[in-house]
């Protein structure tokens, strides 16, 4: 059984709720701090690492920021109403543990009256000395291992981004090229801050880190499965690849032996975005297989998170991919 990297484990438990990311974009800076990393943090709170210098720019982005909950009112029998940031399925989050960012605990269900909350009260009174109106929550859970090789967990997506990236900067040699590593803010809200990076840095080249849906007990239409390999995701409904990333991509996955799957789907993503700013950016995505997104028992393969390390490690030496 592979035991998980303290890193993502670390990622994983920190509150990073969209628009309230203080908690993992500290863990992040403590460990680019202890690997001796220079970072910037812009004004709407992305975090920037710039590595290497040459004619070539390419961003390499992953969000850092999780869907979550929002506190709209609170009943008089104490129970707590809350909206949902970010995109989701209620049902997948019925009967799942939150923690708020004060640290009360609770369980969440959703029914007709929408999602509630129930954090052990019996009025509202009582309810107030523990969470108010404006409050935000996180699915929490335990990480457990399965098989040899996957792991399960809440808040996956897009810690597991977060944590290619970091690995990435501890390992990889650039030459010929400038990376920019960016820790987007606000992503499952319309990636804003991978927007505003990609303006300001205006790259050539934008390659978005993130998850995919994989087949699970319930999804069953895709060709996606974990273990598998990372995932090109060729086309959604928001974006088509710019086959020079692919291209790209295909050639890093060649030269270090790494299987690829492909994937098309109906989604959208943040990719979809970042590819209009400026006078247009080529773009792509390259995910890991992840099953039941956006639960608390996210299941990847940590063989998936390592050769996407591997794939994305090769673009130290960039002209030769090119």
């Amino acid at each position: 059984m592979r035991i998980l990297d303290k890193l993502l484990v670390k990622l994983i438990n920190s509150f990073g709720i969209s628009g309230k990311e203080d908690e993992v974009k500290q863990v992040i800076k403590d460990h680019l701090n202890k690997i001796s990393q220079e970072v910037y943090e812009d004004n709407i709170g992305n975090v920037v690492v710039k590595s290497g210098s040459g004619e070539n720019k390419i961003m390499l982005c992953s969000h850092m920021d999780s869907v979550g909950f929002i506190v709209n009112h609170i009943d008089d029998d104490g129970m707590i109403r809350v909206n949902n940031i970010g995109n989701f399925n209620k049902k997948d989050i019925s009967h799942s543990f939150i923690r708020f960012d004060n640290g009360t605990l609770g369980k969440i269900y959703t029914s007709s009256k929408g999602m509630l909350v129930d954090i052990g009260v019996k009025e509202k009174e009582e309810a107030y000395k523990k969470v108010n109106e404006g409050d935000m929550a996180s699915l929490v859970g335990p990480y457990l291992n399965v098989g040899d090789n996957n792991v399960i967990s809440p808040l996956l997506h897009n810690k597991v981004g977060c944590y290619v990236l970091l690995k990435l900067i501890e390992e990889i040699k650039v030459e010929g090229a400038e990376i920019d590593f960016v820790f987007a803010s606000q992503g499952e809200v319309g990636g804003i801050g991978a927007r505003i990076a990609a303006n300001s840095i205006n790259p050539d080249y934008c390659i978005v880190i993130g998850t995919e849906d994989a087949k699970n007990a319930e999804k069953v239409n895709t060709n996606v499965n974990i273990g598998e390999g990372p995932v090109l995701k060729i086309m959604d409904n928001s974006l088509i690849m710019h086959k020079d990333i692919k291209n790209i991509l295909e050639n890093a996955a060649r030269k270090v032996e790494v299987n690829l799957q492909y994937s098309i789907s109906t989604d959208k993503s943040e990719g979809g975005l970042v590819h209009k700013e400026r006078i247009g950016i080529r773009t792509g995505e390259i995910a890991i297989p992840c099953r039941y997104k956006y639960s608390t028992s996210e299941m990847v393969s940590i063989n998936d998170i390592e050769n996407t390390i591997k794939v994305l490690n090769q673009l130290g030496n960039f002209n030769d991919l090119i």
